[in-house]
């Protein structure tokens, strides 16, 4: 349970970070063959969750080496990440079960998918988010918990307008 829960939150989030590329990218290309194109835009959003996650991560490994009880502040961090999953965790059950349903249903059904299912859950991403850091912050008396849950929440939200602007951006 100790490495299990930064690994699969650590997973979410690069995850997450693949398709923040995705979208940034999406609706920007009048190509027939998209494909080379959506995979590049993947690859940016996921360096950039890389990116994300190292600026989280080497704070807390420094401040844990550093730290006079680092098995209990460890502890502490994985009890916040616990409650992050609880939320975190059923949204990302259904986004891969709408994801699912839009590649295996046919092309009506799969539409229908989207209007009801993948548009929402993109729209409703970032309140998740920020829900998951508060209930992540709310059982939790150490600072290093907040400072974890608040950084990770706000690089996880800010890769999709950082690689749109870096890459997609329409000229001024």
């Amino acid at each position: 349970m100790a490495t299990a829960v930064p690994v699969l939150l650590g997973l979410l989030a690069l995850i997450d970070a693949a398709f923040a590329g995705f979208r940034a990218a999406t609706g920007r290309n009048a190509r027939i063959h998209k494909r080379p194109y959506y995979v590049l835009a993947a690859r940016r959003g996921l360096a950039g969750g890389v990116i994300s996650l190292g600026l989280v991560a080497l704070p807390v490994a420094v401040t844990l080496g550093g730290s006079a009880d680092p098995g209990t502040r460890y502890d502490e961090l994985v009890r916040a990440g616990t409650r992050m999953l609880q939320v975190l965790g059923p949204f990302a059950a259904l986004v891969v079960a709408s994801l699912l349903a839009y590649w295996l249903l046919p092309m009506r059904e799969s539409t229908f998918v989207i209007l009801v299912g993948l548009g929402p859950f993109t729209l409703l991403r970032p309140v998740v988010a920020l829900g998951a850091a508060v209930w992540a912050v709310a059982g939790s008396t150490d600072w290093l918990s907040w400072a974890v849950a608040t950084a990770a929440t706000v690089g996880v939200l800010a890769i999709e307008p950082v690689v749109h602007r870096r890459w997609y951006r329409a000229p001024v």
